[in-house]
């Protein structure tokens, strides 16, 4: 039996965001315009939230949504999206996103679009026959438990790997950075958290009439997450 059971794996959460040179502030005429596009489109909130600088739209059913619109800088507006945990995998969470990006377009009309960046997450959870920390160490780095007596008597409870890699040009591809976060979960020791996040830095136009493209990178991205990634973690150490 496999170590890790791909067969396993659980899908715990789904983002994508986007940030567009544009102004944004929060008008209560606008965000009710903006709600309405959103339930044109096959999306009801339960819970909405107003600040100056933002509006937050909730819900838990059928499974968990947000969709939010902010101002983090001036001149520069932002709409996030995401799913956690989602109840459903990832291709309804990309009707979803279409519907929000579709419904933000439907509400700001502004022609075109100057996305300065965008940036997406997929969190997948596995089942290890063992303690998850212990198949990272020993297994997949193969290293050993004693390299953990100087940091003391105490046992070590969990952890995991951190990996940042930059942008990189290649064939065919957007330039996009990745980031990877595999740990074992503290209070499920023998489930393997796995974390595969793309940030696309080079800003776009997107012309009028053309749409926001979730699809497209979440769809790269999953890819990358249940292939290059996979393989990564199950390739272990000989020796």
């Amino acid at each position: 039996m496999d170590a890790i059971n791909r067969q396993s794996r659980t899908s715990v959460h789904f983002s994508i965001n986007y940030a567009i040179a544009s102004g944004w502030a929060s008008d209560k005429a606008v965000n009710v315009d903006f709600q309405k596009a959103l339930l044109g489109n096959g999306l009801e909130f339960s819970q909405t939230n107003t600040t100056p600088r933002s509006f937050t739209l909730s819900r838990t059913q059928p499974s968990h949504l947000q969709v939010k619109l902010e101002s983090p800088a001036p001149q520069v507006s932002g709409i996030h999206i995401v799913s956690a945990p989602p109840a459903y995998d990832l291709e309804m969470f990309i009707h979803e996103a279409s519907a929000a990006t579709d419904a933000y377009q439907q509400t700001y009309r502004t022609g075109q679009y100057q996305v300065i960046r965008c940036a997406a997450k997929i969190q997948h959870l596995y089942s290890s026959q063992a303690h998850a920390f212990k198949y990272l160490w020993e297994t997949r780095l193969g290293q050993s438990p004693e390299d953990f007596r100087c940091l003391g008597p105490r046992p070590v409870a969990g952890g995991g790997l951190r990996f940042v890699m930059p942008p990189h040009e290649t064939a065919g591809q957007e330039p996009c950075s990745i980031e990877l976060r595999i740990e074992s979960l503290f209070r499920e020791p023998r489930k393997l958290l796995v974390e595969t996040g793309f940030v696309w830095p080079k800003p776009f136009l997107l012309p009028q009439g053309e749409k926001f493209d979730p699809a497209g990178r979440l769809t790269t991205l999953e890819q990358y997450a249940t292939n290059e990634v996979w393989e990564f973690l199950t390739q272990a150490k000989d020796g």
